[in-house]
């Protein structure tokens, strides 16, 4: 009896041991299509800077841990099940990363919409691999704005017919004058509830300012930004026929945070694609709840 034990429990061992093989789920994600490639031109297309950008987490040691314990979770209830008389499912193959994700950003003047495929894995109470596959969207401009799940057919926010075309382009922001700018520290010296504040902004009005180092990403180059320590990282490119006024100022060609990174994969400026692009919501089915600024 004791043998058989053995060989059950060797066996076990070895089904759940394979990795590297991706599930069809993971498959799916990782090898999404850009959208504008299932759109037909219907009209006067739009210009616009696209990037695909794909994630570079493979050597993620954070996430090889997580795999790790995957594996060894579902070795742990496949015994358990087993000790209860109970049925298991555990996996015949295992995912080669437990998360992944990538974007699709299409950057016009005054808007931008970026599309997110998204996914996760976790351990089922049957031993089996929970996974889970996102894809949604957000348009966005000066308007506001406006978050769409692709899956479930939602979208909430500024998602109205105009598909934000009649948005203005952001200003430029007004630079206080430096009498202004001394006028405003000094009042915050003398309030003790702001005094932190001000010696923060004298710090950092003592940090060397120019432009960062410049990288080269899927043959275009790009100025590297740090925040936070190095912790935020983002390369950004300002090539092409305009710079986008709407969130980032310029296209993100990669980008880290904390010990996740997005690389880009595919880059064109000046693209003309269909308007269609930017209002996946209107495609019929859609269930659409008004939000702030609409």
């Amino acid at each position: 009896m004791t043998a058989i034990r053995l060989v059950v429990c060797a066996a076990l061992a070895l089904a759940v041991s394979s990795a590297g093989a991706m599930t069809a789920v993971e498959r799916r994600v990782t090898t999404a299509t850009a959208p504008h490639l299932r759109l037909a031109t219907a009209g006067k297309p739009v210009t616009v800077h696209y990037v695909h950008r794909g994630d570079d987490d493979r050597n993620n040691q954070m996430l090889r841990t997580m795999f790790d314990v995957l594996k060894h979770a579902v070795a742990v209830c496949v015994e358990s099940k087993r000790r209860l008389g109970q049925p298991a499912h555990p996996p015949s193959e295992f995912p080669d990363q437990v998360l992944h994700g990538h974007s699709f950003e299409y950057a016009a003047p005054n808007r931008r919409i970026t599309y997110n495929v998204g996914y996760l894995v976790n351990m089922a109470d049957d031993c089996s691999l929970a996974e889970v596959e996102t894809r949604t969207a957000r348009l966005s401009s000066a308007r506001g704005d406006c978050d769409i799940d692709l899956v479930h057919h939602t979208a909430t926010g500024v998602c109205d017919a105009t598909d934000h075309a009649d948005a203005p382009r952001a200003p430029i922001p007004i630079q206080p004058t430096r009498a202004q700018h001394d006028a405003t520290i000094a009042a915050m010296r003398a309030d003790p509830r702001m005094a932190g504040q001000a010696a923060m902004i004298d710090q950092l009005a003592r940090m060397p300012v120019g432009p960062g180092p410049r990288r080269t990403v899927a043959g275009h180059e790009c100025e590297l930004i740090s925040a936070f320590n190095g912790g935020v990282e983002v390369c950004i490119s300002r090539e092409g026929s305009f710079v986008p006024s709407t969130g980032t100022d310029g296209i993100a060609l990669m980008g880290s945070f904390a010990t996740l990174k997005q690389k880009a994969v595919e880059v064109k400026f000046d693209m003309p694609v269909d308007a269609s692009i930017f209002t996946p919501y209107r495609t019929g089915g859609y269930t659409i709840t008004a939000g702030s600024g609409q």
